[in-house]
């Protein structure tokens, strides 16, 4: 799981150093002895795709921070997040555009997902781990939609939501 450290004193490496991932300096940085730097900044798009078919999709961390939008007439569309663990920080956002179908998604078998699950945020749904929250087609509306993060251990939490969700 990815950490961070923050230091308000000066701080000495008597060695090599190496960071791997992204690193965010503030303030004077004094770099003595041969040095070499490179620095790319990530590109961040939002990737959105229209489901229609499959109906079933297996989403990748490589996939976050997808948005998905439901366009089914008919059934369910459903999708199965990565394992938390694997994914810290990975985002995914499920949009229904058609009431006549449900949205389902479901966590790894060892994992959950942790919600607000009614319209006005009143009740808290966490399904036992392995089961998924879904918008059914008998309760949801245009425009319903649900934003999940990974917290990298073994839960997806909403950051995002509206319309009812429940557990599967």
């Amino acid at each position: 799981m990815a950490e961070t450290r923050r230091f308000y004193q000066p701080v000495a490496v008597n060695g090599p150093l190496t960071v791997s991932g992204a690193a965010t300096l503030s303030g004077a940085l004094t770099v003595s002895g041969a040095t070499t730097m490179t620095a790319t900044p990530p590109a961040i798009t939002r990737k959105t795709v229209v489901n229609l078919v499959p109906t079933t999709v297996a989403l990748t961390i490589a996939d976050s921070p997808l948005v998905s939008v439901q366009t089914l007439a008919t059934g369910t569309q459903t999708y199965t997040l990565p394992l938390a663990s694997a994914s810290a920080g990975a985002v995914f956002s499920f949009v229904c555009q058609h009431a006549s179908a449900e949205i389902l998604v479901n966590p790894n078998a060892l994992d959950q997902v942790s919600i607000k699950g009614l319209v006005d945020h009143s009740t808290s749904v966490k399904p036992v781990a392995g089961t998924g929250v879904k918008n059914t087609a008998a309760s949801n509306v245009i425009g319903d939609h649900l934003t999940l993060v990974s917290d990298g251990v073994l839960t997806w939490y909403e950051i995002a939501g509206a319309g009812i969700w429940a557990s599967q």
